[in-house]
Formats: structure tokens, sequence, C-alpha cells
């Protein structure tokens, strides 16, 4: 009797495509579930508009070029701006020089950022009002 579970993994944690170490890829890089570099993209990298994507980038590896993707975790090289709809890490080799637009992030100690962190929560501003006004009822509104 096995005690795996009957549930596949979400697509987004499959590596479905991977590219290597000395391999360069120009061009525009669009993609579905996991994608892996540890070589070279010269151009930008798209996750398909109706999929959760994850890009996974080695220490090795080098971006040159714009990122859009539900997930990424980043240990290498990014020259180029970052947009993810989900989680950004970024490890303590990762440098990025490029704004970082995320709905989530985690820093580690280490990374290297050159360019602006940009938080996309739709209702981040209403939300952190309402919170305040509930804590302090005289304050007026904005």
């Amino acid at each position: 009797m096995s005690n795996q579970s009957n549930q596949s993994p979400n697509n987004h944690d499959v590596v479905q495509c991977l590219i290597g170490r000395g391999i360069e890829f120009k061009g525009e890089l669009s993609f579905t579930g996991g994608l892996h570099i540890d070589g070279r993209v010269i151009g930008s990298i798209k996750n398909q508009a109706d999929s959760t994507g994850r890009i996974t980038l080695s220490r090795e590896g080098i971006v040159d070029g714009n990122v859009t993707t539900c997930d990424a975790e980043i240990n290498g090289t990014v020259n180029g701006d970052i947009h993810a709809t989900g989680c950004v890490v970024l490890h303590p080799h990762s440098h990025v020089s490029g704004d970082v637009y995320y709905e989530r992030i985690e820093i580690r100690r280490g990374a290297c950022i050159n360019g602006k962190l940009i938080a996309t929560h739709e209702n981040k501003p209403a939300e952190s009002s309402s919170i305040l006004d509930k804590l302090n009822p005289t304050r007026k509104s904005a």
C-alpha cells in the first residue's frame, strides 16, 4: 500500500522547460508551467496569459530583458523589470537591475536590487485606511 497522494503537483511546480548551462537564447520566450534557467536569455520572458507560471533562475542564470510571470525565484542576474502576480523570492546571490512588481516578496540577506520595489496589491490602500479608521475613529479619511 502506497502513502503517495493521488493529487498531482501544481502546474507551475513542474519544470517543463529548461535552459541549461552554456545555452544562450535570444528572442521572446513564452512558457506555461515551470521554467528553469541555468543559461542566458536575451529578450523578454512571459508566461502565457491564462496560466500560472514559475520561473526559477539559478545562480549561474542571466536574463537580459523583462520577466512576466506568476511566481519567480531569483538566484542569478536579471537586467530588466520583474512583473509577478504572485510571489517573488530574491535569494542571497540574486542581482536585479530593474523594478520589481510583486504581490508578495521575500528578500534574503545578500540580494542586490538596483531599482524600485512596487507592491501591486489592488486593494491595499483602501484596506490600510480602513484599519487606521478602526484603530482611531476620530481620524479623518483622506
